[in-house]
Formats: C-alpha cells, sequence, structure tokens
C-alpha cells in the first residue's frame, strides 16, 4: 500500500491528542513521519522494529503497510506511552509495543527486515546490526559533526554484513536517553556557547571548544539582521555546508532572531538567517567575505541539497559527504 493512502486512512488525531485535549508532547509531524517512512522502504509482509513509540501514530502506518502478515515491535523507554500506545492500537493484533531501551533494540523477534528509530543515539548500537536481516534497511538520525545543529537522518543497507550509506534527508529528533524524558530539548544540548537568562543565545563551532571569548558573544547579541543579497535561506545550504565542514562553520540560536548558520572565527561573524531568506547578520567586511564564497561554491556546484549527501560509516559512527567529491 503507498504511504500517501496510508496516510489518508489512519485517523492522526486518535493518536496524538491526550484525553485532556492536549497535543502529546512527543509528537513527530506528519511531514517528517512520511520521509522516514520514504526511505525505510516497507513491503508487506516484512517484520519492523521501531524505535521511540511516542503516541504510536507512526506504528499505526508501519502496521498498515506490512499488513497482517506481516509484524511491528515498538520501543520505548517510556512505560506509559507503550501502555497508552498499546491500548490505541488494539485493533492491530500483529504490534507489539515494548518499555526498553531503544539502544538495545529488541532481539527476541529479530532478525527484522527494517528498523527505524525517531531519536538519536550517540552511535550506532551494535543490537541494531545484530538484530538487522541481511538485505535489511536501518533508517535514523544521527549527529554527523560534533557541533550543534548538525543532525540528520539517514539510511544505512546491510550489504554483506556491513552496513553501507543510501539516502540522506534533514530531520533530526532528541537525543536517545536511558530515562524517560520530562524536560524536551534541542540543538543547544551540543552548544559550546551559552548565554544566561530565561532566553539564553547559544552558538557552537569548533574553534568556540578551545577559546571563549566575551567580545564575540557581546557582539552576537547586540547584533540585528539585515538585507543580504542571497536569494535563499541558511536552511538551503546547510547539506552543502554538513559535507564539506568548512572551518568556521557555525550553528546559533539568537533569542530574538531564531536559528542562524555560516561563518565564525573568535573576532567575528557572518551568518545567514536558517529559515528567512535574504537575511543575515555580520560583523564585518571580512567575514562577510568568507560566507559569501562559501555561498557561490555551493551556487556555482549547482545547490547540492539531501540528495547530492550521502552517509559514511566510520566505525559506529555516521559522517556525511558529497556525492561525486564534489
Amino acid at each position: 500500500m503507498d504511504i500517501k493512502q496510508v496516510i489518508n486512512q489512519v485517523n492522526r488525531d486518535d493518536y496524538v491528542w491526550k484525553e485532556d485535549g492536549d497535543l502529546l508532547p512527543q509528537t513527530t509531524a506528519t511531514e517528517a513521519i512520511e520521509n522516514g517512512l520514504r526511505m525505510l522502504q516497507v513491503q508487506k509482509g516484512q517484520r519492523v522494529l521501531e524505535i521511540g513509540t511516542g503516541s504510536g501514530y507512526s506504528t499505526a502506518l508501519l502496521a498498515n503497510l506490512v499488513g497482517t502478515s506481516g509484524q511491528v515491535v515498538s520501543v520505548d523507554i517510556d512505560p506509559e506511552l507503550t501502555k497508552r500506545a498499546n491500548g490505541r492500537l488494539s485493533n492491530y493484533p500483529h504490534v507489539t509495543c515494548v518499555t526498553r531501551d531503544g539502544r538495545t533494540g529488541y532481539e527476541l523477534n529479530a532478525p527484522y527486515d527494517r528498523i527505524i528509530a525517531w531519536t538519536t543515539p550517540e552511535y550506532i548500537p551494535n543490537s541494531w546490526k545484530d538484530q538487522l536481516k541481511e538485505d535489511g534497511i536501518i533508517v535514523a538520525p544521527f549527529r554527523v559533526l560534533p557541533i550543534a545543529g548538525c543532525m540528520v537522518t539517514v539510511q544505512l543497507k546491510n550489504v554483506d554484513g556491513k552496513l553501507q550509506g543510501g539516502l540522506v534527508s534533514q530531520e533530526g529528533y532528541i537525543m536517545m536517553t536511558s530515562e524517560p524524558v520530562v524536560n524536551f530539548f534541542g540543538h543547544e544540548i551540543h552548544a559550546d556557547v551559552t548565554g544566561t537568562g530565561d532566553h539564553p543565545f547559544w552558538a557552537s563551532s569548533e574553534w568556540m571548544k578551545q577559546l571563549h571569548s566575551e567580545n564575540w558573544n557581546k557582539k552576537f547579541v547586540q547584533a540585528s539582521p539585515e538585507s543580504s543579497s542571497f536569494e535563499e535561506s541558511g536552511m538551503d545550504i546547510r547539506p552543502y555546508l554538513l559535507g564539506k565542514y568548512p572551518d568556521g562553520f557555525t550553528f546559533a540560536f539568537h533569542p530574538d532572531h531564531g536559528y542562524l548558520i555560516g561563518y565564525s572565527s573568535p573576532e567575528g561573524f557572518a551568518l545567514l538567517s536558517y529559515h528567512y531568506e535574504n537575511k543575515w547578520m555580520v560583523s564585518d567586511k571580512k567575514h562577510e567575505d568568507v560566507l559569501s564564497s562559501w555561498w557561490n561554491d555551493w551556487v556555482s556546484n549547482g545547490k547540492p541539497s539531501y540528495d547530492q549527501l550521502k552517509p559514511i560509516v566510520v566505525g559506529d559512527r555516521i559522517t556525511v559527504t558529497l556525492r561525486g567529491g564534489e
């Protein structure tokens, strides 16, 4: 069955709304779920392991995709979520929701044709490799660079007992934990510099790991967006910068101006608005010129997007590179 058909068939509201009328915090956007399921390439009759039950909505979609001849095992660290999901998925006898740490997988029903995760492990769990069939597929988010804001979702295929990279998409999810999540967190947990107050700024770049500059922090906090000559937003150039990882690559958050991406050094910055076109924050001409050169390189290479990124398995970690070595 086509994924769009399944999405139209399953009532999302039955899963994502709590009894008090509030949206369940552990709810993933339908578009992100759809992208993940397309990468997973689920077939009827297959056995699927899902990491991160959440609302159970994605579990219901998987149940319909594999059909009654298949099986879905969904694991979550939160017993309240698995109990709730088992109740809401009672019409699917081929679905089982289990409380456990997703990094251990679920050996009892292994091996699996497909494994999909909606939460980010620090590394590729050995259990996932061991519990995946030959020619099986894993779709999961990973942090592919050692700075904040660098999570993507990747497709990995088991070829002759080794994981090989396939596709990449932009989605990233909260880090996997050994206890139920109470306070949800985002990119800031990996930030190298963090401000103070109720709504602090944060920033992340390699140079910030060795040097903290109060002057830089002050410049950043006091800066305001200006019009740029670039047609697209920082979100558009992000896959290219993830693949190239140039010196000074920076991801940041300004409490008044949102997420920003671009170039910085201890002396200043040139950062594009992540969500808005034609907007950037620039401290001086030197940093503007570096960011402009990155932008020109991206344009001259055909504006590569996530389709041109390839995941690379390095030990138990994932990195990404541009296809064709651009």
